[in-house]
């Protein structure tokens, strides 16, 4: 399968969850992130869910990190220059959807690369290799090409990985780890 064909297929088994499961596997890989991450990560980038993609719900994974005391940085799309910069959330920030339908802060104080010690990466599926299929952008690819190599680069997903894409782009970067509601995988 090629890319568009794996996006289609994985958006497809994404939106044939029931939400009753969708909701048992978002507290499974919660729990399973909860456990997983090392006590140094004290910010942490990460999405926020696009309903109409039926994307892993993130917000109560983002409750727990601030009930541990973890900041929490958000992407906010540069459409002029298509590149990522992070934003802090809290839980007054104001959130308004951008022309992708993608919530994004209102006025939020940017973070500095430097500052982050962890990315939650959107996903639509990766392969055993840690190389992800996310909506062909190429955003988060340019935004951690930015990072420091001792950023952890984790994936959240429902399903477990393919073999192999065919396919890889060279600015193409693998994940670290890939959390499922039953099992971490580490690339």
């Amino acid at each position: 399968m090629n890319k568009q064909e794996i996006r289609k297929l994985f958006l497809e088994k994404r939106k044939a969850l029931s939400f009753e499961r969708a909701q048992e596997f978002n507290l499974q890989i919660k729990k399973q992130l909860e456990d997983f991450l090392p006590a140094r990560v004290k910010t942490i980038h990460i999405y926020l869910p696009i309903e109409s993609k039926a994307e892993i719900d993130t917000w109560p994974i983002i409750h727990g990190l601030w009930t541990k005391k973890i900041n929490v940085a958000i992407p906010v799309m540069q459409a002029q220059s298509n590149k990522l910069i992070s934003k802090m959330l809290t839980s007054e920030t104001k959130l308004a959807l951008n022309s992708w339908q993608i919530p994004e802060p209102v006025n939020a104080d940017e973070v500095k690369d430097s500052d982050i010690d962890a990315v939650i990466v959107p996903l639509l599926a990766c392969d055993q290799q840690g190389f992800r299929i996310g909506y062909g952008k190429g955003l988060y690819d340019g935004f951690l090409g930015t990072l420091d190599k001792k950023v952890l680069r984790i994936g959240l997903s429902y399903f477990h990985p393919l073999d192999h894409i065919i396919h890889r782009d060279p600015w193409d970067i693998p994940l670290n780890y890939l959390i499922c509601p039953d099992t971490i995988i580490k690339f």
